[in-house]
């Protein structure tokens, strides 16, 4: 079960560092901010929105295995495209115009993964009721397929584990 609204008394978390106060401007000003966690030990690089349910009413985005820059740029291009046609997007559904052509599709992640993968949104929605919904922007292999697509090349699931599946599953 997850918060579908932003309660109107919820309250941000207080800063306990610089980095947080930044953050918090940051999407007081542009209503989101992206955030990177580096890949270690086996897991890959992690990008993520924060802002855009508190903001929009719209699920936070991740996406894992890109490079910084190609993950950064992909969230921009589809927050961008989103959030100014408030439209929302469709689990499983195949996107060919969100990010100058690749296709992509997202995926609602499992509350699961949140700790490992969220946790600095969790920080920040600390104050909801229920978990903020998230959604997995996930990329296909190189023959154009999907994690759930017969054919799926699963090398590929290194770099983009699948957070739709709980992790216990």
């Amino acid at each position: 079960m997850f918060t579908t609204e932003m309660p109107q008394d919820f309250q941000l978390p207080e800063a306990e560092n610089e980095y947080d106060e930044q953050l918090l401007a940051q999407i007081a000003e542009a209503g989101w901010q992206n955030v990177h966690i580096s890949a270690e030990e086996g897991w890959p690089s992690t990008v993520f929105t924060i802002g855009h349910f508190h903001n929009k009413n719209h699920p936070e985005i991740i996406v894992l295995g890109l490079p910084d820059e190609a993950a950064e740029h992909m969230l921009n291009l589809v927050t961008i495209k989103i959030l100014a046609e408030e439209v929302p997007l469709e689990p499983y559904r195949k996107y060919d115009d969100l990010a100058d052509g690749l296709p992509m599709a997202f995926v609602p992640v499992d509350t699961g993964y949140y700790g490992a993968f969220l946790g600095y949104a969790c920080w920040y929605y600390a104050d909801l009721p229920a978990p903020f919904p998230a959604l997995q922007m996930v990329w296909p292999d190189r023959d154009g397929k999907f994690p759930w697509e017969d054919s799926y090349d699963e090398d590929f699931l290194s770099m983009q584990p699948r957070l739709d599946k709980r992790p216990d599953a």
